[in-house]
């Protein structure tokens, strides 16, 4: 309840200082800037047809809001790939299947950065798996909501009911802290604390970050805690990274594990690349172990459309060769 309280009359002084702002000046509203991100292409998965597949296909907006000093970014981002796939996988038409990946409003101050967000795409997941996350069909997410997905981690692709807050960089350093919610009937507020540190230099970052999700939320009697170290190297025409995961008092059947990958990207010449990546899965239960391979050809015709080319050879899940083009604005 105390922390109810303090979010609303924390939205209570944001409203009166906007009014105070309107009275002075009409706010400014510059046309937003509308986005694409499409992957098609086709899959081969292990003991499963040949399919032609929208990997990914969003559809977004992302604009600013001005008010004297004040501003606001809004972005709206909507994944409609399984509305095209549920048809062929046994689903219905799918013109119900639209998914809101992103709604959430940006407020950067001059005292750190406010985040509001109803749903967004997970920043732990940028910010400390990005050095790894370097594939397409073979990401490095968990697939519990996302279609595609490595079968290594735990880190989940999206969040929903986020408040963040980031710190301003000082000496190339930021930290965020974020309370998720999900279900709004369990007694507790904040069913997810989340805080991570990023080292950032454009050549070398390193970040570490803690999610704590609170027992309520699993039916447990202990809250389930994971860690990650990551750690990224930008050379001329080399990147390397590496990312490590620890789940502690994991909920459900899936016992605690600790994951890692190491993946590195080689650019041959201004467009064309290869990128290479392990991965590894070690459970306290040993069935769940597991490890892979996946390999990667890349071109890119501009910054808007690129080919790829990936296949990946995992040890107890499906193995599977995707080829695919994106194109993006």
């Amino acid at each position: 309840m105390k922390q109810t309280l303090t979010i609303s009359i924390a939205s209570l002084s944001l409203a009166i200082t906007l009014a105070s702002h309107a009275q002075a000046s009409e706010p400014e509203f510059p046309i937003p800037k509308l986005t694409l991100f499409s992957s098609l292409g086709a899959v081969a998965v292990e003991d499963k047809d040949f399919d032609p597949e929208a990997f990914e296909l969003e559809l977004g907006i992302k604009g600013l809001v001005k008010l004297d000093s004040f501003k606001m970014i809004y972005m709206i981002n909507a994944d409609i790939s399984d509305a095209i796939n549920s048809k062929d996988t046994g689903g219905t038409e799918g013109e119900a299947d639209i998914h809101i990946k992103d709604a959430k409003v940006i407020i950067p101050t001059a005292y750190g950065t406010f985040v509001i967000a109803p749903r967004t795409a997970s920043g732990q997941l940028r910010d400390l798996y990005s050095n790894i996350n370097i594939f397409e069909y073979n990401e490095t997410h968990s697939g519990s909501v996302a279609p595609s997905g490595m079968p290594i981690f735990n880190q989940a692709a999206e969040a929903q009911d986020v408040i963040a807050y980031i710190t301003p960089a000082v000496n190339n350093i930021k930290v965020t802290f974020s309370s998720i919610s999900i279900p709004e009937a369990n007694g507790v507020d904040s069913d997810v604390l989340a805080v991570r540190a990023l080292y950032d230099d454009k050549k070398l970052n390193i970040g570490f970050g803690v999610v704590q999700a609170n027992q309520a939320l699993g039916g447990s009697n202990e809250d389930y805690t994971r860690y990650a170290l990551t750690a990224g190297y930008d050379f001329d025409h080399i990147s390397i990274g590496a990312t490590y995961e620890s789940n502690q008092d994991t909920f459900g059947s899936a016992g605690d594990f600790d994951a890692y990958g190491v993946v590195g990207r080689y650019h041959l010449d201004g467009s064309l690349s290869l990128a290479a990546g392990y991965v590894n899965k070690d459970s306290d239960i040993n069935t769940n172990d597991n490890n892979g391979v996946v390999l990667q050809v890349k071109k890119s015709f501009s910054q808007h459309v690129s080919a790829w080319v990936e296949a990946a050879d995992y040890d107890t899940s499906p193995d599977n060769v995707a080829a695919g083009i994106n194109i993006q604005f």
